[in-house]
């Protein structure tokens, strides 16, 4: 084989292998851009994250969103708005209002959370809860960037004995007091740049849903909660979220 020709086949076979590893890269990166590049959205607790469980992200410092969800089985019977507040670019604070609308006279009292960013794989959230029925909530926060998965253990405070339920936390029967230790999980897949499948465990609560963001103003929360230890049929949550 003549040395010139020989040295052209091994140029070109350099190239082709130099392609497909550029492709390669090149899809690497495209994956990793649309696991993390989506703006945090408020939770249904409050706070940014998935759809239950706050992230290990937070909120461009400045930013603020604001959302509104609505849960029920055959009709929507309670509802929630909450803001979502970032100061700086490792914390925000959030303020929740929960509140009834199938008739019943049921006021609460805002609820505050804040979460700390200690680095990018590692978070704690407080839930203040000033309810006399409700406990607060602490947690740490533990998992890979970008809110792809987040695990999470917490502990629910009681000021009295009042105070059976809380916003995290497992039940052993309905009526029973919430779990003074509890375990969480959120997950997040990008099934395409707009749109992002979600999967929460809130130590009762299972929450499987879909995302889809239409730009940074606006993105559009559906999920379907399973039936647990409190609710014998499975509900709906749809919501809303809003940027700043």
């Amino acid at each position: 084989m003549p040395k010139k020709f020989a040295r052209n086949c091994r140029i070109s076979k350099v190239i082709e292998i130099s392609g497909h590893a550029a492709r390669k890269v090149f899809f690497v990166l495209l994956f990793i851009a649309s696991a993390s590049g989506c703006l945090a959205s408020a939770t249904i607790n409050g706070l940014s994250g998935t759809m239950l469980v706050p992230g290990l992200e937070v909120l461009p410092p400045g930013g603020a969103r604001a959302a509104v969800h609505m849960v029920g089985e055959s009709k929507f019977n309670e509802a929630s708005f909450k803001g979502v507040f970032a100061f700086s670019d490792d914390s925000e604070v959030a303020v929740i209002k929960r509140f009834s609308i199938d008739g019943k006279q049921d006021q609460t009292d805002p609820v505050f959370a804040g979460k700390y960013k200690i680095r990018s794989n590692m978070a704690v959230a407080a839930f203040i809860d000033p309810n006399e029925d409700y406990q607060n909530s602490v947690m740490l926060l533990n998992g890979l960037p970008g809110n792809r998965i987040v695990l999470g253990l917490g502990t629910n405070i009681a000021m009295n004995e009042n105070q059976k339920k809380a916003s995290f936390g497992r039940y052993t029967e309905k009526g029973a007091t919430v779990d003074p230790v509890f375990f969480v999980m959120g997950a997040s897949l990008n099934i395409d740049l707009d749109t992002t499948l979600t999967m929460d465990y809130a130590g009762n609560d299972f929450v499987i849903g879909l995302r889809h963001s239409f730009d940074e103003a606006l993105s559009l929360d559906f999920g379907f909660y399973t039936p647990d230890r409190i609710h014998e049929t499975s509900r709906y949550v749809v919501g809303a979220n809003f940027g700043f």
